[in-house]
């Protein structure tokens, strides 16, 4: 049963509500320094640590080291000890803050896109860290936001200003105590669910790249390949060019034609289908051309990540897709998807780049028109892609149901924190 504080009283503060009778209600500027900017005396050829907003999720910070003398201006300055939280959406909504571990020289330089927080006398760190953790105080904090477009960020103001519970020191340990005890065995078994949602997504690609380049029976005699990147396919199955068996169509816009963008899971469909928000809206569509139900639609710059499907609407999409239609009824858009996918996955689709930006690439339509691809029988292509969708599906609901079991668990470790350090849950 859930123990509860002998008293209570209104905090004056319409998201925290009522706290412990006990307990104060005071501004985070009352109990941390709100971006300090005392810094120390470092030698030029010394190190300290680097971290950019990238590397600080909740409750962990991986700095790099950075040269002092390579130091530049606009960096946040913080100390082992220091709480760093994020400023703009959507991090700061996520949760992204976390305690500066211990790093070089006892500091560290990060990101300008964050606050630093202090504790003062007779406040613990860790207790502001899990303040900054409750919901409320999150969401608080998302209704300052300013700025345009996608990017918005946190006031100062807020950072100042916003309220925060204040237990005696002797209930902030407590709290602490029990919330790190909690918190820890729940991410544990979020780690360990994580780990298998990890491996299923590892046997679902041996699924898929077994069948799309053995085939179906497991006994089927082999030879060799001149495909730059699969040595052998069954005996009874041709090689050719993809500029044989593809055309790249370019269709122009036809009146209604909504957006349909190629998403890195395979999914190739109308964008409202998947998003609404959080996206650039062009202002002129004129280059755009018209995709049909049906075409193997191929990202040029996304498909070492795996963007290449078959798409599931008509709409009209950018030029950097490539919209191919087979040359002859022995050709089908559904295996070759997975073909590409898997030249991505694989990492040839990027060893074709050597002078791209890394982790990009230009997968132009004149490049994939003279790779050699497996051609087997159409008979066997559409076997292969039924049994692929058959393994797959079951693959993707057992997935479907463990995350969300980990949002499930992620959404009940929040309430529990918020309820915690607000006071709804004694707990000691």
């Amino acid at each position: 049963m859930t123990k509860r504080y002998d008293t209570y009283k209104d905090s004056g503060v319409q998201w925290l509500g009522e706290i412990p009778g006990h307990w104060g209600c005071v501004p985070v500027r009352r109990i941390a320094y709100v971006n300090p900017t005392r810094t120390k005396n470092l030698e030029e050829d010394s190190y300290v640590g680097y971290a950019p907003m990238e590397r600080i999720r909740c409750d962990k910070m991986n700095p790099s080291k950075i040269q002092v003398s390579k130091l530049t201006s606009g960096l946040t300055y913080c100390e082992e000890g220091d709480i760093v939280l994020a400023k703009v959406t959507p991090c700061f909504e996520n949760g992204n803050l976390a305690i500066v571990p211990h790093v070089e020289q006892g500091c560290c330089y990060a990101s300008s896109e964050l606050f630093v927080f202090r504790a003062k006398d007779k406040v613990l760190p860790r207790f502001l860290f899990y303040t900054f953790l409750n919901r409320g105080f999150i969401n608080a904090g998302a209704s300052t936001m300013r700025g345009t477009g996608g990017l918005k960020r946190v006031t100062t103001e807020f950072a100042n200003s916003a309220a925060s519970p204040l237990p005696p020191l002797s209930e902030q340990q407590s709290i602490v105590s029990y919330l790190d005890d909690k918190c820890g065995k729940i991410d544990e078994w979020i780690e360990k669910k994580q780990k298998e949602v990890e491996l299923l997504g590892e046997m679902k690609q041996r699924v898929i790249a077994d069948a799309v380049t053995r085939g179906l029976n497991p006994d089927v005699k082999m030879k060799t390949t001149n495909i730059a990147w699969l040595p052998e396919v069954p005996e009874h199955w041709e090689t050719l060019r993809a500029k044989h068996m593809f055309n790249k169509e370019q269709r122009p816009v036809e009146e209604g034609d909504e957006i349909v963008t190629c998403f890195r899971d395979g999914e190739v469909t109308l964008r409202k289908n998947r998003r609404t928000t959080g996206f650039t809206e062009a202002t002129d569509y004129s280059h755009y051309q018209h995709i049909c139900k049906g075409d193997l639609v191929i990202h040029q710059m996304d498909a070492f990540a795996g963007s290449a499907g078959v798409s599931d609407s008509d709409g009209m999409g950018t030029p950097v897709l490539s919209v191919c239609t087979p040359k002859s009824n022995n050709i089908l858009n559904e295996y070759y998807a997975h073909i590409v996918r898997l030249m991505g996955k694989n990492g040839f689709i990027l060893s074709l780049y050597r002078g791209i930006r890394e982790r990009s690439s230009d997968f132009r339509f004149d490049t994939f028109a003279n790779l050699w691809l497996p051609v087997p029988p159409i008979e066997e292509q559409k076997q292969i892609a039924d049994y692929i969708t058959d393994k797959t599906s079951k693959i993707d609901k057992l997935i479907a149901n463990i995350n969300k079991e980990i949002e499930d668990i992620k959404e009940y470790k929040q309430r529990l924190i918020s309820d915690v350090v607000t006071g709804q849950i004694k707990v000691c």
